[in-house]
């Protein structure tokens, strides 16, 4: 029980710190662009919680991958997959769109670029050979702490998602 409680909460904090550096890696393009700062969170929170999905996937997939080639392709293809079908479900459940490639060289109806894609690749493979590894010796050696300061930013995270519905 205790293993996978250690478990749960590294996946947590994997999840959010890849979150918090979408959102990084959001605001910093946009205001590349466009010269001017656009929150791109959600919950008033400065997470986007597609590439800490996107980043527990590519965990589960590649795993054991050593091949970095392997790491840098398969992250692209995937995350370019997971943007695709998260645009469509956006589009059909909220009614909205929230970005566009309309302009990026090498897009598909606005929705996926090639240079995103590519920028993905290099984030993820980045993540999983730079980020993840000191936080999985950071949870073997004190797993308590962590374990309890995540249980409780992931209560802040479930109430904040909740309000948000409600208000």
């Amino acid at each position: 029980m205790k293993k996978a409680f250690s478990a749960i909460t590294e996946y947590l904090l994997l999840f959010m710190l890849a979150a918090f550096l979408g959102w990084l890696y959001e605001i910093g393009c946009v205001y590349v662009m466009f010269h001017h700062y656009q929150d791109r969170g959600v919950l008033h929170l400065p997470m986007c919680p597609i590439y800490g999905f996107g980043i527990l996937l590519l965990l589960g997939i590649f795993r054991e991958r050593k091949n970095i080639f392997l790491l840098f392709f398969g992250s692209a293809l995937i995350a370019t997959a997971i943007e695709l079908a998260s645009s469509y479900a956006i589009e059909y459940f909220l009614h909205e769109s929230l970005w566009t490639y309309e302009n990026w060289p090498l897009q598909f109806q606005g929705r996926i670029s090639g240079v995103s894609s590519a920028m993905f690749g290099l984030l993820a493979t980045l993540f999983l050979r730079l980020v993840r590894p000191p936080v999985g010796k950071l949870f073997r050696s004190r797993a308590r702490m962590v374990a309890a300061v995540f249980t409780a930013a992931l209560a802040v995270f479930c109430v904040a998602w909740e309000l948000r519905f409600r208000l």
